[in-house]
């Protein structure tokens, strides 16, 4: 069984690049809240009315951000889809467990996640939707042998998981099941069995038609809930039902396609709020929202007219348009209804603000350490805290960058070369790296530093016993 931990404090700079996890048996007594995880797959900045698009219809999001705080500086934790997924369980950075990019490596079963401390604390746990860290059937994958399908074996229901409705990877968001190329050797499995009902139509609610039971039964329980919610919309191939296209008519074909299927996980996302409210659940329900990196195509196209509210770079891209995604959360009684905040915040801060706000109760194995790259929310959610504390780092293909206070650097050919000024150049059009030397010197210090420490991470060096790592490093080229 893996061994609860908890966060030691506020980020070091450069030292072992990050807080750490340590003991404590301190619990919340009040009756705890249930927790929702909730991630469009692909989705643009720029792709909701919260954050002022004025094509696609989004009101039920729009609607439920202004019961929370709405982020407008929010990063996913990678610009590819499962490298994300793994900082928004673990709250580590994806290179500390070597998921260096989507389909590859998997969340080995070592790594301390939020469903095993929100388990172990009394709640019960479902995943519906893309999983996408590590293939669900013993030698079969997808993506094919390349995959390495049996030693990236890793299904939800081994990770802790109670309940798990899931596909390995991306699916059509439209009669999956008709979408060969996509379904091929990439079915829906409902706790290791493979699932043959109720799948025509949109994805979307076929997703939540597996959500909606496992509340309820928890509630019939009396006992909280974890429900991660990953839909495949509006990732490729984008396909929406004929009711849903006929609100884009004017449009092209693919961009019907792409605003239809984002409308209707919007109508689920609005079935699942009334299916809380109805049963009394919603006042009492943290719900996080946000996508998983940014829009699909290396431009704007009719195929892929993701938007990203004018933000720099696309999917695979460290620029703010392949990390920065629409995000909110709702907290009851900590989140502020109707706030805006530009305070720098992360998918790798879902578990250390879970775990602080939710005060849970934790233990830790002698000899093992978590250190984490994500921060608590919690003091920020308050009104306490106004500036990120620590830095936010990213790494991808062998390039980095860190936010800071502020200032962004990137870098290219194994040093920063880019700096900009995020409080004044949302879009990173002008490069400030000449005005901050004393700045790029302590940037450029503090990569090598968490490079360092993530490598010795993904080696095994955070485990007791014996590990090998999957992949070979594939760390930051620094000089």
């Amino acid at each position: 069984m893996k061994q609860l931990l908890t966060m030691l404090g506020a980020s070091c700079l450069l030292a072992s690049s990050c807080s750490t996890l340590k003991p404590t048996t301190s619990s919340n007594k009040k009756s705890s809240p249930n927790v929702i995880l909730i991630m469009a797959d692909d989705l643009g900045y720029g792709d909701v009315g919260f954050n002022g698009n004025k094509i696609i219809e989004t009101p039920n999001l729009d609607a439920l951000s202004q019961k929370g705080v709405t982020f407008t500086n929010f990063y996913a934790g990678g610009p590819v889809c499962s490298p994300t997924r793994g900082t928004c369980l673990t709250g580590r950075h994806y290179a500390r467990y070597g998921i260096f990019h989507a389909n590859a490596g998997h969340l080995p079963k070592e790594e301390l996640t939020i469903v095993d401390i929100l388990k172990d604390n009394g709640y019960t746990t479902g995943h519906f939707g893309k999983w996408h860290l590590g293939t669900i059937v013993k030698g079969v994958s997808s993506k094919g042998q390349k995959r390495k399908p049996t030693l990236n074996f890793n299904p939800p229901w081994e990770q802790g998981y109670d309940d798990a409705f899931v596909t390995e990877s991306a699916v059509s968001t439209w009669n999956p099941t008709e979408h060969k190329e996509r379904y091929h050797l990439n079915e829906y499995y409902h706790n290791g069995v493979l699932e043959t009902e109720n799948l025509q139509g949109d994805d979307s609610r076929i997703i939540m038609d597996r959500v909606l039971p496992f509340v309820d039964k928890a509630k019939k329980d009396k006992k909280p809930f974890l429900s991660v919610i990953w839909f495949h919309a509006p990732h490729d191939p984008a396909m929406a039902g004929p009711e849903y296209k006929k609100k884009y008519a004017q449009y092209s074909e693919g961009e019907q396609n792409y605003y239809g299927c984002v409308t209707a996980l919007d109508d689920q996302v609005g079935r699942l709020v009334d299916h809380l409210k109805k049963n009394g659940q919603l006042d009492n329900t943290i719900i996080f929202f946000c996508s998983d990196n940014g829009p699909e195509g290396r431009k704007i196209t009719s195929k892929f007219p993701g938007q990203t509210g004018g933000l720099r770079g696309r999917k695979r891209s460290l620029y703010c348009g392949g990390v920065g995604v629409p995000a909110f959360v709702v907290w009851p009684g900590v989140a502020k209804a109707g706030e805006r905040t530009g305070y720098i915040s992360s998918t790798l801060d879902y578990l250390p603000t879970l775990v602080n706000g939710l005060k849970l109760k934790l233990k830790l194995a002698e000899g093992e350490t978590r250190p984490l790259d994500g921060i608590s929310l919690i003091s920020m959610l308050k009104g306490t805290s106004t500036e990120r504390p620590s830095p936010l780092p990213f790494m991808f293909t062998q390039k980095g960058a860190v936010i800071y206070k502020g200032l962004k650097f990137l870098t290219a050919d194994g040093e920063i070369k880019e700096v900009y000024d995020l409080r004044k150049d949302r879009f990173e059009t002008t490069n400030i790296y000449n005005q901050h030397p004393k700045e790029v010197e302590k940037m450029n210090t503090y990569l090598k530093a968490w490079d360092a420490s993530c490598h010795r991470s993904q080696q095994g060096g955070d485990y007791i016993g014996d590990f090998k790592p999957v992949d070979p490093w594939k760390g930051l080229i620094l000089k």
